[in-house]
């Protein structure tokens, strides 16, 4: 499985930072130990006397010597850091300097992922999604209702209130995901919006720690159908096994793309397979309902109206402000 690999990517590269930041603490440990050899000597006293508190303890002895210990330690780390001070150093410095101080560069704080892994795996997921920087752009803290029009047009509805009302079910299904898969299709003329609130949705979902792959229509159909006659590249039969794995497939512009019996085929296994396995899928489409049902198989429009919660976005191209 991709997420598996995923996994073990961060994994790997959290092992290459933890490993250098304490070979470089000890790099630097070992020129200042050369040019100030009493920092060594701090340094081997304290084991040395740790030591011989461990053997102690083992054979029952006097636990005064626990405290003996504390106050030679003591001395010997305020002398350490007087050192260091006037070398315009603090203790700090003979520590490794891991990226991240919570989990020293693990990953893990005892058995929960730290948060910074969350942090990598939502940069691994940015790279594999498709959408580059657009989602910088494109996002729900970049959303302006006000330039939706307050005027009704569609059954006396405004394009605001039904941008509202589109975003507030989104938003309640991204934050309910865990129990019911995210499963959407907008559809709608030209410049309403659609795609953009298709990457507001990848990217909310992204920076939670979900899979999402975006494909525009045309190259779905275009990679499922040289990966059916053996025409793919080698691009091409990585992003068919995305498609099945993703937490969830954007499908933008779907109707751009040209169908046959074949294309249909493919698609309704995606649509299926998705479905069945409860994956998150949201297709956006400048065709209406109406042109759905000839440009598309029967089993795949009753898949989408039969399991997908459908928008209709109205108003007049926002392209124009």
């Amino acid at each position: 499985m991709l997420k598996n690999n995923v996994y073990s990517e961060i994994f790997e590269d959290y092992d290459r930072d933890k490993a250098f930041a304490e070979k470089s603490a000890e790099k630097l440990k070992q020129r200042l130990y050369e040019k100030v050899p009493r920092l060594n000597e701090i340094e081997k006293e304290i084991s040395a006397k740790g030591v011989e508190l461990f053997e102690s303890v083992l054979h029952g002895g006097d636990t005064k010597k626990f405290e003996d210990f504390k106050n030679f330690s003591n001395i010997l780390r305020l002398e350490r850091q007087n050192i260091l001070k006037s070398m315009g150093m603090s203790e700090d410095t003979l520590e490794p300097q891991y990226k991240c101080k919570k989990c020293k560069d693990t990953g893990m704080i005892g058995t929960k992922k730290c948060t910074c892994f969350n942090k990598r795996l939502a940069e691994k997921y940015y790279q594999l999604s498709n959408l580059g920087d657009i989602l910088k752009r494109e996002n729900f803290d970049k959303f302006n209702y006000n330039i939706f029009s307050k005027t009704p047009v569609d059954n006396n509805t405004s394009p605001y209130d039904n941008i509202r009302r589109i975003t507030t079910e989104v938003v309640f299904a991204i934050e309910n995901i865990e129990n019911a898969p995210l499963n959407m299709f907008f559809y709608g003329h030209s410049g309403l919006g659609k795609s953009y609130m298709c990457n507001c949705i990848a990217k909310a979902l992204i920076d939670a720690g979900y899979f999402v792959i975006y494909m525009s229509a045309y190259k779905l159909f275009t990679t499922m159908t040289n990966v059916r006659f053996n025409n793919a590249t080698t691009e091409e039969r990585e992003a068919a096994k995305l498609l099945q794995e993703c937490d969830l497939l954007v499908i933008d512009d779907l109707g751009t793309e040209g169908t046959n019996n074949s294309t249909n085929a493919e698609f309704f296994d995606i649509l299926n397979t998705r479905l069945r396995a409860n994956k998150s899928t949201l297709i956006s489409a400048n065709l209406d309902l109406g042109d759905l049902n000839r440009t598309y198989s029967e089993r795949i429009v009753s898949r989408i109206i039969g399991n997908f919660k459908i928008f209709k976005f109205i108003g007049n191209d926002l392209r124009m402000h």
